[in-house]
């Protein structure tokens, strides 16, 4: 700029005039771009939020969802990892090694219309009837609590073993739908 001194009084107005219409302009266009650079923004913004949600969505697998296990081989999705590998030192799911067993008690208050005898059927490998076999008395019994609409009613299954005239001894076989649990 040091050529402004040697300009006459017209030329410095025409320059000044040029400068301010192309400052003008340039505002303009810098009004123009700041408009453009906030839709951009909201835009990016948007983009974010939906890079992240399906981000999210893919991440998500049968180990830390409620997703199936078969989706875990659909393209693009993470498999769990494996859970046994690294977890040393952590607990395994269930009941632990010495913990205190539960289970239900036996009852001695069994109604005798719910004591069910169950002898051996069929016959015996020497060809005799079981029927005519004589008792030797109850080897085994389980109960079977049974809850209908109103109140439980608890069975007695009494399992009993005979002996055979030739000697040889059967125990009656559980019946299906009893546990083999005493309860």
């Amino acid at each position: 700029m040091s050529g402004l001194e040697e300009m006459s009084r017209e030329e410095l107005i025409a320059l000044t005039r040029a400068l301010m219409a192309e400052n003008g302009a340039l505002r303009a266009r810098v009004a123009v771009l700041e408009e453009e650079n906030a839709q951009l923004r909201t835009e990016n913004a948007e983009l974010r939020e939906r890079v992240a949600r399906l981000e999210r969505l893919l991440s998500r697998n049968s180990g830390n969802s409620g997703m199936p296990p078969s989706a875990d081989d659909l393209p693009g999705r993470k498999r769990p990892k494996d859970r046994t590998a690294g977890n040393t030192g952590r607990r395994r799911p269930g009941k632990q090694p010495g913990a205190e067993g539960k289970a239900l008690a036996w009852s001695d208050e069994v109604a005798d219309s719910d004591i069910i005898d169950h002898y051996p059927q069929g016959a015996c490998g020497c060809g005799t009837d079981l029927g005519q076999a004589a008792d030797l008395g109850v080897t085994r019994a389980h109960q079977q609590i049974e809850i209908p609409l109103v109140v439980a009613r608890r069975l007695q299954h009494n399992l009993h073993t005979v002996a055979c005239r030739c000697g040889r001894v059967h125990t009656a076989a559980r019946p299906a739908g009893v546990s083999a649990a005493p309860v």
